[in-house]
């Protein structure tokens, strides 16, 4: 564990700020920066990097406010004894918060440097510049004080204010350049350690009893045989829990298989057969999130009108590190190490499990070997409950098929359009209807509006069951909200023989929108594409976390089998911290992107996972990959947002509407390749 200082020289604090908004309400002030006398610096922040590069990130942000090296900026992130409150690593509204937030407390503390110089300097304040941690007069760089000396023997308290200038663009001397990952030598090389390398002394390991299915309820347990494994700690059983602990995780495992359980299954009787009809037939009430114009008298005076119903499955996150997690009791206190990107809500709900005192429960963020939406305080909670009967710390790590079949997936989602449309290709009536599986509606409300002009539009999204636990995925509902939409906007191309980029330029005026379809069309050669048999052309564009994005692809459909070649992107994320991260995260989005439009699906039977494993469950490999381009609006003036998320919006679609250019045959449901004929 990191220190911060215990008494700094100087220090910067401020209501946290993790809403792009403004700062949450009834939150406390809390340190974000400290400076120690020798000018290393250390910020704070309630996020997790699980793979997005955060940490690089915002030593970049604040060493070129502070002019100097990112090597001297220590990041903590994800350590709730330590770091301001957050409620999550989500939205991709990382680096458009905290990072600007981060930003404002070093240039606090950049001038009160100057101010520290000026009398020293015997100069105005006004006349100090600074550079490589140190004040100088302009025009007399002989003239200068480092930030150590001006440190010594000081106790400085400083407030942040939202008003506190920043650097201009022109004077960046680090951000708006391609800079290496502070974190990368540590991960290639294995030095860093994540949730299922950690060891504390006296540590044993558990293993969890799953039920056959889910929902299922235990009716009768017999763990003797179990109990009489050498080696086996305890075994824990708590109404439905039940786990064992064990000096080892093999013994943990044999152990559990020793265990002869009856369960009452009480799953709903679905499928991945039925569950596209079952999504309308029990969804709740739509919510109209949008109404706008006279419909009917829209589509009575289009010159045509279609419908089409578009379907995506489930999917699994399948990152590549199954969720883990090491829990240790000292009395009624309890720490946790684990890879929830939300610290804070796993800290607030061990606390209220075991009815403690939030400030008894402490959770560290390990290193994260990527989320994507999953890794929720399941196994954080189930770690501390065998660690509490046991007596001593245990690490609970999940096998891959635990990971596919008990961690959370992307909704599956139905989606109705009915559009009207005149010759010209003017789209005058829009009427989206989706069906979201799960409770939380939230997820399938983003990215359900349409950026097009059309004046007369009904957008409406209502959730329904969810045989399987849903939860969050890169863009939460938007990728699948984006195919729907995308896709069917090809089919009124198609309809009217125009262009797919005609026709969405025709219908699209939104400024930053409409320049990154232009960008990544003219990187392209949109224009000049050349079809030949097999080959196919296709475009999309997509928000989400208030960037915006547009995606072309060339990709070749052979028997059984669809490969996509080439991928160019136009992306406006505002102001762009580090090119070569922000790049990575797009690509990492396309990719993810590509494996649900092609492949990806969870095949599952009355609450059972049926492929919970890479064995049955394809996602792209490294010889999937095609040639990315990458290419960003300048945009400078815009304050950073999301790339995270935005670029696995557009994708899916933009795969379709090839497919479909290349075969003739329009696709309205995902994944595309089981279905080619």
């Amino acid at each position: 564990m990191i220190a911060s200082p215990a008494n700094p020289a100087l220090s910067v604090t401020g209501v946290p700020r993790w809403e792009p908004a403004g700062p949450p309400p009834d939150q406390e002030v809390a340190t974000l920066l400290t400076m120690a006398e020798d000018g290393a610096v250390t910020v704070y922040s309630g996020k997790v990097d699980y793979g997005q590069g955060i940490r690089s990130g915002f030593a970049l942000e604040v060493a070129d406010e502070l002019d100097i090296a990112p090597s001297d900026v220590t990041v903590i992130l994800g350590d709730t004894a330590l770091v301001p409150h957050d409620r999550g690593t989500t939205g991709s509204a990382s680096t458009r918060t905290v990072g600007t937030q981060l930003r404002r407390a070093a240039a606090t503390a950049r001038a009160a440097l100057v101010d520290l110089a000026a009398p020293r300097l015997e100069a105005h304040a006004t006349d100090i510049k600074t550079a490589n941690g140190s004040c100088f007069v302009a025009g007399e760089p002989d003239r200068r004080t480092s930030y150590t000396e001006l440190l010594a023997r000081q106790n400085l308290s400083l407030t942040l204010t939202d008003d506190t200038p920043l650097k201009s663009r022109d004077n960046f001397g680090l951000m708006g350049r391609s800079a290496r990952r502070t974190d990368a030598v540590g991960k290639v090389t294995g030095r860093a350690k994540y949730s299922r390398d950690l060891t504390v002394p006296g540590m044993l390991h558990g293993r969890i009893l799953r039920p056959p299915s889910n929902g299922a309820r235990l009716d009768r347990i017999d763990a003797t045989r179990a109990e009489r494994v050498p080696g086996v700690v305890a075994v824990v059983h708590d109404g439905d829990f039940v786990g064992v602990v064990a000096e080892r995780e093999d013994i943990a495992e044999y152990a559990v298989s020793m265990i002869r359980a009856q369960w009452n299954e009480t799953a709903e009787p679905a499928s991945d057969w039925d569950l596209p009809s079952l999504l309308k037939e029990k969804a709740k009430e739509p919510v109209v999130l949008r109404e706008d114009g006279d419909l009917e008298r829209a589509f009575d005076s289009a010159d045509h009108v279609i419908e089409n119903v578009y379907y995506a499955p489930y999917i699994a996150n399948s990152q590549m590190e199954p969720s883990a997690a090491l829990a240790s009791w000292e009395g009624d206190k309890l720490t946790v190490w684990c890879g929830n990107r939300a610290p804070f809500q796993e800290r607030d709900l061990l606390a209220s499990h075991f009815g403690l005192k939030p400030e008894d429960v402490r959770v560290i963020a390990a290193e994260v070997g990527g989320s994507f939406g999953t890794k929720t305080a399941t196994v954080g909670l189930e770690t501390a409950r065998l660690a509490r009967v046991a007596g001593r710390p245990v690490r609970l790590a999940y096998s891959r098929a635990e990971e596919f079949a008990w961690s959370t997936v992307r909704p599956a989602a139905l989606m109705e359009i009915r559009s009207g449309f005149n010759d010209d290709g003017e789209i005058v009536a829009w009427d989206y209807t989706a069906y979201h599986a799960g409770e939380n509606a939230f997820r399938g409300r983003r990215g359900a509006d349409t950026p097009y002009d059309t004046k007369n539009v009904r957008i409406a999204v209502a959730n329904s069951i969810t045989p399987l636990v849903s939860g969050s995925y890169r863009s939460l509902g938007g990728a699948v909200n984006h195919f729907a939409r995308e896709a069917h906007l090809d089919e009124i191309a198609f309809r009217l023989g125009i262009d797919p980029l005609v026709l969405r330029l025709r219908n699209l005026s939104h400024p930053r929108m409409r320049r990154a379809l232009e960008l990544a069309a003219s990187r392209f050669g949109w224009s000049s594409r050349e079809k030949s048999h097999g080959r196919g052309f296709g475009l999309a564009v997509g928000y989400d976390a208030s960037s915006y994005a547009a995606e072309c692809v060339e990709l070749t459909v052979e028997p059984g089998e669809v490969k996509v070649n080439r991928v160019v992107a136009g992306f406006d994320c505002g102001l762009v911290v580090n090119p070569e991260g922000a790049a990575n995260q797009v690509e990492g989005s396309i990719m993810m992107g590509i494996g649900g439009a092609l492949w990806e699906s969870i095949e599952f039977d009355g609450g059972r996972v049926l492929n919970p494993g890479f064995g049955h469950y394809r996602v792209p490999r490294i010889s999937d990959a095609p040639d990315i381009q990458v290419e960003f609006v300048d945009n400078p003036d815009e304050p950073s947002t999301g790339t995270g998320e935005p670029g696995i919006v557009p994708i899916a679609a933009a795969i379709a509407n090839a497919v479909r250019d290349a075969t003739g045959t329009a696709i309205d449901r995902l994944p595309i390749v089981p279905d080619l004929r």
